[in-house]
């Protein structure tokens, strides 16, 4: 059985961030995943969220930003970020970084002693000695109970959308105050479906007021990696800092830099041009004629052809079938969320979590791309001191 040093399983953002930290120290590493995959199968008009200095890769080097692959391609910066420009430019980091990752899916996970059999779709089985799990987010989708039930002809996560051009003429309906929600109102309305958004409060646009005023302090209020107000976007750019606070405290903190919100670029495709009802939420969703009955909060209802659902994610290592229920029984989790030291590490020895499933333990900078320098620094500095 072919034996590896340390394997990373997952080729987004996360996945080749940590794997070319790895590798820069000298520590022999594997990526399995299709690099980008998931930013792929999103709707080819979506941006990015995050500003550019929060949106590049991470490399010890740091000579593959997105700034670099301007200078490399003999292209223009744009922003918002074009999601085909960040996929490219995520593809071409791949190239630069970890140019022979295995775009072979990991089918099973399983301890072995103090290492770990990892067993390949492809048929092929492998031991590693360390094991950095970067799973994205795709199997993390929140649906809420009143839609648990519904089929997904009629009810549907929003990740699950590339192309809203079947739905020109359709009476639709999306949940959602948050970016996904807000932004696949704007490609339904823009394709000619009949669109409402409901929210469960108002409707919050991102307002970098004190970017756009206050000249080279600006930096002052607005870290790099931009997450949360100003202020508590110092805190959540220090994951080590974040961990040593109190639960109550990174509760707290986690939930006013993640509250649903949406870019002030899209304000204009959504602002008094797609029909919104704010302070509300769906009660009971059924089937009706063809479609769905939705009874809200304030007592009215709606008939609609589909519902859209941009409820976001919820992270828990419950969700990644390709760990052997053994293994995930081992690893000491909050809420589905494992507990990990400052090396990203689990309970389980040399098993290392990064992306989403660290966000309870480093807060919210984990959820976004900026948070990949961070894990990728702190887990190759550990791995290569300790040479396993």
């Amino acid at each position: 059985m072919e034996l590896q040093k340390t394997v990373v399983i997952g080729a987004g953002p996360y996945g080749l961030s940590v794997a070319a930290h790895l590798r820069a120290r000298g520590v022999p590493t594997q990526l399995f995943g299709k690099p980008m995959e998931f930013w792929e199968n999103m709707p080819p008009g979506m941006h990015l969220k995050s500003v550019w200095s929060a949106s590049s890769l991470s490399d010890p080097s740091g000579k593959y930003t997105l700034q670099h692959y301007v200078l490399d391609r003999k292209t223009t910066r744009e922003e918002p970020v074009p999601l085909a420009f960040f996929t490219d430019y995520g593809q071409w980091f791949q190239q630069q970084t970890v140019p022979d990752t295995d775009p072979t899916y990991v089918q099973s996970v399983a301890r072995d002693g103090k290492a770990f059999h990892l067993e390949l779709a492809d048929g092929r089985s492998l031991k590693a000695q360390r094991l950095i799990v970067a799973p994205g987010i795709a199997s993390f989708t929140y649906i809420p109970e009143f839609a648990r039930d519904l089929p997904v002809t009629l009810a549907s996560h929003t990740q699950f959308h590339k192309d809203f051009t079947r739905f020109k003429g359709q009476k639709t309906a999306v949940i959602g105050g948050g970016q996904s929600g807000l932004q696949t109102a704007a490609f339904l309305h823009e394709v000619g479906a009949d669109v409402e958004l409901l929210v469960r409060g108002p409707v919050i646009w991102i307002d970098r007021r004190l970017y756009r005023l206050t000249g080279p302090a600006k930096h002052l209020f607005y870290p790099p990696s931009d997450v949360g107000p100003p202020g508590i976007n110092w805190l959540t750019a220090m994951p080590q800092l974040y961990r040593r606070l109190s639960v109550e405290t990174r509760d707290k903190l986690t939930k006013r830099a993640t509250r649903p919100s949406g870019a002030e670029w899209l304000r204009h495709r959504v602002d008094n041009v797609v029909r919104t009802t704010a302070n509300t939420h769906i009660v009971k969703a059924l089937p009706h004629n063809g479609g769905l009955l939705l009874h809200l909060s304030d007592g009215t209802t709606r008939e609609v052809d589909h519902l859209f659902m941009g409820t976001g994610y919820r992270a828990s290592i419950h969700t990644l079938d390709f760990l052997d229920p053994a293994l995930r029984q081992e690893v000491q989790e909050y809420n589905g969320h494992p507990l990990l030291n400052q090396w990203f590490e689990s309970s389980v020895p040399r098993l290392h979590f990064v992306g989403a499933l660290a966000d309870y333990t480093f807060g919210p900078i984990c959820r976004f791309v900026a948070g990949a320098r961070a894990s990728g620094r702190a887990i190759a500095s550990h791995a290569a001191s300790r040479r396993v």
